[in-house]
């Protein structure tokens, strides 16, 4: 089968972050299926592997630590946007027919760029996507909600929280519509707490705090390092960049910032660690957080999106 994934959020280099989710669930279906992914980043093309990547620029809108960040930071990345869905849409109809599309991000790839395709279409929300939606003009919406009525969307989000909120600013008719499924981890098996903390520079018997997030105020990082603080003799790092990090480490002397960091670089502190924190209270299904007690690592966090229901299963996440 021919499926194309079209995303503003896949790795531009091996180990990145970023998009990390997306690009697991390509390489699965690359194992089996030719796969042509399509995301902003710098032109390249790769012939005859798959998955095959087309990628159409963006001027600066995509990429760490987010677009509604790089936005705010500067408003005419938006003319990155608009370019984007117009290459991705030449480029769907030029490399057709495909026997499936899925869109990861509804805004905006399920919307506009994937809208009144031919073939099947799986739109993929992943919170930030459907709080943009929620936000959108109600006419917009309309629009919206009539497209993916007619042409029978498939819509899979993370999060049952997500499938609410996506039904209530759109319309319940979609609901046999909407599955609930979070993405899939890629784990090294192979990482270990000790092992990690030598690699670290961590000391055996060191009480290691770790918050790993994009360094913006959606994120509450300030919040969580301001609780942190009153526990005693506890080493502190936070993982990540963001346009708060300047800030953070004037706020925060006796915390270390690493700075955004690969993935395996990542996961290697999150094994690490005692306990990993998050005050976010705009998550639907935490990948951090759900790394983490993969690991084995306690989780103390903000009651989020599925949290609470993982928790009720889980000893290990602790919600406040």
């Amino acid at each position: 089968m021919r499926f194309a994934v079209v995303t503003t959020s896949y790795p531009l280099r091996d180990g990145q972050a970023a998009g990390h989710f997306v690009a697991a669930e390509v390489q699965r279906l690359s194992v089996e299926h030719e796969v042509l992914v399509i995301a902003p980043g710098t032109h390249n093309e790769a012939a005859g592997v798959s998955p095959r990547i087309l990628r159409g620029a963006g001027r600066g809108l995509f990429g760490p630590p987010g677009a509604l960040a790089r936005l705010r930071e500067r408003p005419l990345r938006a003319l990155g946007g608009l370019e984007f869905c117009v290459r991705a849409r030449l480029w769907l109809e030029r490399e057709g027919p495909f026997d499936r599309v899925i869109a990861h991000w509804l805004l905006p790839c399920a919307w506009p760029i994937a809208a009144g395709l031919s073939c099947p279409v799986e739109a993929v929300a992943h919170g930030s996507d459907v709080r943009l939606l929620s936000r959108a003009p109600a006419w917009l919406r309309s629009h919206i909600t009539r497209l993916w009525l007619d042409r029978s969307v498939s819509i899979r989000v993370v999060s049952n929280e997500l499938r609410e909120l996506l039904l209530g600013c759109t319309s319940w008719r979609l609901e046999s519509q909407v599955r609930v499924e979070a993405m899939p981890l890629q784990i090294d098996p192979q990482l270990e707490r000790t092992a990690a903390r030598r690699r670290l520079g961590v000391a055996t018997n060191a009480r290691l705090v770790l918050l790993v997030a994009r360094l913006i105020p959606e994120k509450r990082v300030a919040v969580a390092l301001r609780a942190v603080s009153r526990l005693p003799e506890v080493r502190v790092v936070v993982v990540g960049g963001g346009p708060l990090l300047a800030e953070l480490q004037q706020r925060f002397g006796s915390v270390r910032f690493t700075g955004e960091l690969a993935r395996p670089q990542a996961l290697e502190w999150i094994a690490a660690a005692d306990i990993v924190i998050s005050a976010s209270q705009l998550e639907g299904a935490p990948t951090v957080l759900r790394e983490a007690r993969a690991l084995g690592v306690p989780v103390v966090a903000c009651t989020a999106g599925d949290l609470a229901e993982r928790a009720a299963h889980d000893s290990g996440l602790w919600l406040i």
